[in-house]
């Protein structure tokens, strides 16, 4: 079955870190890391989603500063076996303050500021990727 799933995530940026989570044992990438947010809900806009999914997963409050882009993939359903189309709107959002992970059953199991220099030795999501190569600009 074919199916479409929207998403919206947050680049935090400060101080020359980005703000990220990592994926928990109960999803199929347990230990890679993303940008926190997760899928728009019916009826929900995508900018509250954002704001919505940052704080449930890293226990910060945001605002948004601008729309940075979109990632789309398509992948398979590690569970249902469907073809996803996954569309992720991506958001510059100002956050501060330590993350206080806050899912305890959730996707992610960890939320921290990671210095941007020490990204590509880490296992990043297809879209935290892409959201970090925007910030390095044209190369």
């Amino acid at each position: 079955m074919n199916r479409q799933r929207i998403g919206a995530y947050a680049l935090a940026c400060a101080e020359g870190r980005i703000l990220l989570c990592r994926m928990s044992g109960r999803t199929p990438t347990p230990g890679r890391w993303t940008l926190p947010g997760g899928g728009v809900e019916h009826g929900e806009s995508p900018e509250h989603a954002v704001l919505r999914e940052l704080a449930e997963e890293t226990g910060l409050r945001g605002t948004i500063a601008g729309f940075i882009g979109v990632h789309s993939n398509v992948y398979v359903g590690p569970t249902s076996g469907d073809n996803i189309h996954g569309i992720r709107l991506i958001y510059q959002v100002d956050a501060d303050g330590q993350p206080t992970h806050r899912e305890s059953a959730g996707s992610t199991d960890s939320a921290r500021w990671i210095p941007r220099n020490e990204l590509d030795g880490l296992d990043l999501s297809e879209h935290a990727r892409y959201a970090a190569a925007l910030l390095a600009g044209p190369s």
